[in-house]
């Protein structure tokens, strides 16, 4: 009777992950929807993206400096709660991406989190149109 009260725990956590946690196509293709309609970006944070934060900027009607304050990883969308980080690192282990570990390592560099808005794994330095201060729920 426990093994079943096992598979059935397991079944249900499974379940009560977002499709996007768990397949890469549903996530790459709501993270797409994003780009579109919002304008997560930048690409690449690491670079200086100027053009980027200037239409984000002037989007937001503040300073290149303001805006850049703005990030996912602060954002009141961005789901950090442990349930979900379990969620995202079992997605990437469970499609082969990766070991648990490193599935944990990549997870830390890129600050992944959960966006409520687009159903996507977000990356805590980007941001989008949509950035909704408070965050990022925990």
């Amino acid at each position: 009777m426990s093994r079943l009260i096992e598979i059935m725990k397991a079944v249900s956590e499974e379940i009560a992950c977002p499709e996007a946690t768990r397949n890469i196509s549903v996530n790459l293709a709501n993270r797409q929807t994003c780009v579109d309609k919002a304008n997560y970006g930048p690409s690449n944070p690491d670079l200086n993206n100027e053009e980027f934060w200037q239409q984000k900027a002037d989007l937001f009607k503040t300073s290149i400096d303001k805006v850049k304050t703005m990030r996912c990883k602060n954002c009141a969308a961005f789901v950090q709660k442990e349930k979900m980080l379990n969620c995202i690192q079992k997605g990437l282990a469970s499609q082969n991406i990766s070991e648990d570990q490193i599935a944990k390592d990549i997870m830390d560099l890129a600050n992944l989190g959960y966006c409520e808005l687009f159903d996507f794994k977000c990356a805590g330095e980007r941001t989008c149109d949509a950035w909704i201060t408070g965050g990022p729920l925990k």
